[in-house]
């Protein structure tokens, strides 16, 4: 049996505008969400901050008007509360603007 063009292309599903719209407001749903995700400082760089540079951020949070959150933690390095923030901020701050130190040099991630 020989199938045509026609009939190959007939049996393609293409998707309709409606599930092209639904798909997109999922998928941001999905990245806004994970960009909101509060995380700790120690999380996101992959080692303690220390207070100077903990002080920097909360500092540039406050100004931003962004809000933070506080976990108790207790494991062997450290015992006590330590500040959550939105990923998306710290992308911000360590990546570009928000935080500039007296000497006018970015502090980097890493």
């Amino acid at each position: 049996m020989k199938l045509d063009k026609k009939y190959i292309y007939d049996k393609i599903k293409y998707p309709t505008t409606e599930e092209i719209i639904e798909f997109n407001r999922k998928e941001n749903k999905r990245k806004t969400i994970e960009n909101m995700k509060m995380i700790s400082l120690y999380d996101y760089l992959g080692r303690a901050a220390g207070p100077d540079l903990g002080k920097q951020v909360a500092i540039a949070a406050s100004k931003a008007g962004i809000k933070s959150e506080i976990r108790e933690v207790n494991h062997v390095g450290y015992k006590g509360p330590i500040m959550l923030y939105p990923r998306t901020f710290l992308d911000n701050f360590f990546g570009g603007g928000l935080n500039e130190s007296t000497s006018g040099k970015q502090l980097l991630k890493g």
